[in-house]
């Protein structure tokens, strides 16, 4: 009793550890149940939806041809694994014709339309009440280069507290994709590396020792 327990591994058997510790009366920061909810790339996206925060047009699909009914300007897409993390097998198909040769094993298929970023990426990240925002190279790009950190405006830190609040979770990492519209969202995880952060460390003690 009175055991703080977070979870820094996605591993599957670490989150049935984190639901076990629930179940014995442990406080998690981020509980089993919000981990579940950004875990599943399919109901992350919907809840940001529904909430009307800011991602890609999206579309879901059986099997990869089925998106072959799409309107071609809907094209490039990526697609993405409902459990996927850090890219791993996120594939680009650029046109219609691509799709009979995507090899997909999974039950569903999330595809998101590309947005052009120049190879970059920005990444909010957040401790509670701190949010920290940085530019780093696309890992769909393999591009090479340190994380750079960026002023936090006004509306970045409401794009951050609003997923936080959305998704109950105090330690938060948010991958944006600037388009012409502003900012989009396409991941949301749970306890991030925070690279490039360097009060991160301090802050998380802070925060889990007031827990």
């Amino acid at each position: 009793q009175g055991d703080v327990v977070v979870a820094r591994s996605r591993h599957p058997f670490a989150l049935a550890l984190l639901k076990e510790a629930e179940s014995l009366g442990a406080q998690t920061v981020g509980s089993w149940a919000a981990v579940q909810r950004v875990r599943n790339k399919v109901r992350c996206v919907l809840t940001l939806k529904e909430r009307g925060l800011p991602v890609p047009e999206t579309f879901l699909a059986s099997r990869p041809t089925d998106l072959a009914q799409l309107k071609p300007s809907s094209f490039p897409l990526l697609l993405k694994p409902f459990q996927g993390d850090n890219a791993r097998g996120i594939q680009l198909v650029r046109a219609p014709e691509e799709l009979a040769a995507v090899e997909w094993s999974e039950a569903i298929v999330l595809a998101q339309r590309y947005v052009e970023a120049g190879g970059v990426d920005l990444k909010l990240y957040v401790v509670e009440e701190e949010v920290w925002a940085i530019r780093r190279p696309s890992p769909l790009t393999n591009g090479d280069g340190r994380p750079i950190l960026m002023p936090v405006d006004a509306a970045l830190e409401g794009l951050a507290r609003d997923c936080a609040a959305t998704f109950e979770l105090p330690l938060l990492g948010i991958d944006l994709v600037e388009g012409a519209r502003g900012p989009l969202i396409v991941d949301v995880n749970e306890f991030p590396n925070y690279t490039g952060i360097d009060e991160a460390p301090a802050a998380i003690g802070r925060l889990l020792l007031d827990r």
